[in-house]
């Protein structure tokens, strides 16, 4: 069995403070952060030049913290308010909650929660098929969502609120080799595949979180080792130390049957 020294998570670097470094320490490995994607929210006349009202709209779809970050900013800046019957969409609780600092408490009970995946929305969509669905995003627009939401007829519109550029990995990084590499997001798979499209995985395990994230990896020819959120396992934080874990059980079985 391999023995895990080295980590790559394509995620900013966490404060001094996190978990992360505790999980270095104590497994004895090298954690590595590398922010592939920079964001930029765009101007209120970028967001304009778009065509669309977002008060045309009663339900609101969000899959990450940054298009709700962006979104309000922009609300803010219209000096428009969202109507208090509005309802939102978010991909997992962690969204969700992200959202909540920016509604009140009468709108946090009409969040709908329970999917990991943007399609797991589609039979919620469609016990709400009258409803004017708004997908809040930037970059790469999901596709195959779109491609389900119109099987059905619904009324699926989206709207950027960011735009996305890739950074490549610092020459420090680019030099080590990585038994793990840790995917948080979808925009992490694309960024990776557009900034080296000939990487080749070879023995790296692949981590990701969400199962959207897990569809692109395996759909630009990752494969994936392990996934979250699962049960037991709410966090990339959690899947790694399972990882860690499950890897050094079996380097001790290995050599305790030699």
């Amino acid at each position: 069995m391999k023995r895990v020294k080295n980590i790559l998570l394509l995620s900013p670097p966490p404060p001094q403070d996190s978990p992360y470094y505790e999980l270095a320490r104590s497994w004895k490995v090298e954690v590595h952060f590398a922010n592939l994607v920079e964001i930029q929210g765009l101007s209120l006349a970028e967001f304009r030049e778009q065509g669309i009202s977002p008060l045309d709209y009663n339900t609101y779809i969000f899959a990450g913290k940054q298009a709700i970050d962006h979104f309000f900013r922009l609300m803010q800046e219209m000096r428009l308010e969202i109507p208090s019957d509005s309802r939102f969409l978010c991909v997992g609780e962690a969204i969700a909650q992200h959202l909540f600092q920016f509604i009140p408490g009468a709108m946090r009970r009409r969040t709908y929660t329970q999917a990991q995946t943007l399609s797991e929305f589609i039979p919620y969509m469609r016990k709400h098929a009258q409803s004017k669905y708004l997908y809040v995003g930037g970059g790469v627009a999901p596709l195959q969502f779109f491609e389900e939401a119109a099987r059905y007829n619904l009324s699926v519109a989206t709207i950027r609120v960011y735009n996305v550029s890739y950074v490549p990995l610092p020459d420090s990084l680019k030099r080590k080799r990585f038994a793990v590499i840790g995917f948080p997001s979808v925009t992490s798979v694309i960024a990776w595949k557009r900034l080296y499209p000939d990487y080749r995985q070879g023995s790296t395990d692949i981590l990701v979180f969400g199962l959207d994230t897990k569809r692109m990896a395996e759909s630009e020819g990752l494969r994936v080792t392990d996934y979250a959120p699962r049960e037991g396992v709410g966090s990339l934080l959690g899947l790694l130390t399972e990882y860690l874990r499950s890897q050094s059980n079996r380097n001790k079985g290995t050599i305790a049957s030699e």
